[in-house]
């Protein structure tokens, strides 16, 4: 990324400390990476014209005296700026997208995100860049994110955004840079490493299907799990219109490439659309026989389309995820299908369904994190228990593992012991090593220290899993490479997240050799 111009550099820009609601804002220095990226395209607006950038929606665009954007009159939260970007971007090719955002004097923070509208063939998709991130007017905050497309695009219309608030919006300092893709390395490859213990898989999205982090996915990688394609809004966004296109590309590579699939999720809390829970009318479902009726006939018609379009090409399926909660006197999450059954019915009778639908070869499974400390994983082994004495058709239990690199790694290891007593398959689900001292820690950079920690952490985790491998149907990492992974804008933005194998580089790290050749770590 080249320089900042020196105007772009006096400008006040806070430290991620220093944010409300958390939001890391990066300096402009710290934020150039050392590699050197080909610049395509960049406005800062000193011609005093909005330099390409066109209203999005009701809006009206303006340069102001600071030589910024202003983009004001929004009457939907769609409503933003943008810019085209289709005859810059390639497919199977990885840039990086920048834009500073801040909000004009006196108004309240406000979430704001950046997105690209993509079109092609016809159909349109949303794919978030940056998301939603806290947005004051004292500063400004720095969205940055990588963006690829696997197929060849008729538009790109990159925008600005916001989560909910109809506020103004001042945009400056956009780039979009051609990431300069280093070579894969020639290592040893995680899958054929870990063949004898269990197959290791991976979750990834789209973009991670295309170019070098295909090929990093296909040399490591046994299996692959949808991350976010599979999930109740991606299928099914609007009653009976089913949409497979983002996760068959998925698909579609894992059987290219000899990976196995795993299907996520059928029933979940989160990522499932409104229209779900409300009836014809529009009004939200009630604790009746006739709205309870209506869920499970909903659920059964989302599964016997994924079904009808899968068969037994995805081997095992998350069928309920997250529906646990060990706060709660009868161990079980609140949500709305709880509301609506009034307790957890639901949750055989999601399995029923699934068995009775889905091919018989196809493992069914119940996801859920945090089951490596003792009171999660009482109440997942009291509920899979429970489910199993009523015949439930269960196969299996998804340990998430999301953990840091704090935690004890035995903890996970007395999780899969304890559950061998219920005679079910078990599968770590979404693993990945968390490298930050608290929920709400914003850094600019990884400490160094750290990355060598996490690496010896991975040591001693794998090491407990192997020991275990008899009892794993697969281990699966959530996300291929740090920079895509969830963790660097959850809860808030926090650029040093570092939780997987490879770098944003690609590149394999401490953790990679924790697992294949401890002796290559840095000494303690």
């Amino acid at each position: 990324m080249p320089t900042p111009s020196p105007r772009a550099s006096r400008r006040a820009v806070l430290t991620g400390a220093a944010v409300a609601g958390g939001a890391a804002v990066l300096p402009l220095a710290a934020a150039s990476p050392a590699h050197a990226d080909d610049l395509l395209l960049a406005t800062d607006f000193s011609s005093g014209t909005t330099e390409g950038w066109y209203a999005r929606g009701a809006v009206a665009l303006s340069v102001n005296a600071e030589g910024s954007l202003l983009v004001e009159g929004r009457t939907a939260t769609w409503n933003g700026a943008a810019i085209d970007i289709t005859a810059h971007v390639e497919a199977g090719v990885r840039y990086r997208l920048r834009v500073l955002m801040r909000l004009p004097s006196g108004l309240d923070a406000a979430d704001l995100r950046t997105t690209v509208q993509r079109d092609a063939a016809g159909s349109t998709a949303y794919e978030t860049v940056k998301w939603n991130t806290a947005v004051t007017p004292d500063a400004w905050t720095e969205f940055t994110g990588t963006y690829s497309i696997t197929q060849p695009a008729d538009l790109l219309q990159f925008y600005v955004e916001s989560a909910s608030s109809l506020t103004p919006v001042l945009v400056d300092e956009f780039t979009l840079t051609r990431i300069q893709e280093p070579e894969i390395q020639d290592l040893l490859p995680l899958k054929d490493f870990l063949a004898c213990d269990f197959p290791i898989g991976c979750a990834v999205e789209p973009p991670e299907v295309a170019g070098k982090p295909a090929e990093l996915l296909a040399k490591h990688f046994a299996q692959v799990t949808t991350g976010n394609q599979m999930k109740p809004d991606a299928i099914q966004p609007t009653e009976g219109v089913f949409t497979f296109d983002r996760a068959d590309e998925i698909v579609a590579f894992a059987e290219a490439n000899g990976m196995t699939v795993w299907g996520h999720t059928l029933l979940w809390h989160n990522q499932t659309p409104a229209w779900w829970f409300l009836d014809a009318d529009g009004n939200p479902l009630q604790s009746t026989p006739a709205h309870r009726a209506l869920l499970l006939a909903r659920l059964e018609a989302h599964v016997t389309a994924i079904a009808a379009h899968y068969g037994d090409r995805v081997w095992a399926w998350d069928v309920v995820n997250e529906v646990v909660d060990p706060e709660q006197t009868d161990g079980l999450r609140r949500s709305r299908w709880y509301e609506v059954f009034g307790g957890g019915a639901y949750i055989g009778e999601a399995f029923k369904i699934a068995r009775r639908i889905l091919p018989r070869k196809v493992k069914l499974f119940l996801n859920d994190y945090n089951t490596e400390f003792p009171d999660k994983r009482e109440a997942v082994y009291n509920l899979v228990q429970d489910l199993k004495r009523k015949r439930v058709p269960i196969d299996g239990v998804g340990h998430q593992a999301h953990v840091d690199y704090r935690r004890d790694p035995q903890l996970l290891g007395e999780s899969i012991d304890a559950f061998k007593r219920l005679r079910v398959l078990q599968a770590v689900t979404e693993l990945d090593v968390s490298v930050s001292d608290h929920m709400e820690e914003s850094l600019p950079a990884t400490p160094p220290e750290r990355l060598a920690a996490q690496g010896r952490y991975y040591q001693e985790l794998f090491t407990v899993l192997r020991d275990r491998a008899r009892h794993l149907e697969s281990v699966t990492m959530w996300g291929l490479y740090d920079a895509v992974s969830w963790l660097r804008t959850w809860p808030v933005s926090r650029p040093h997240e570092a939780p997987l194998f490879f770098d944003d580089r690609l590149q394999a790290k401490a953790a990679y050799w924790g697992v294949v050749d401890p002796a290559q770590l840095p000494p303690e």
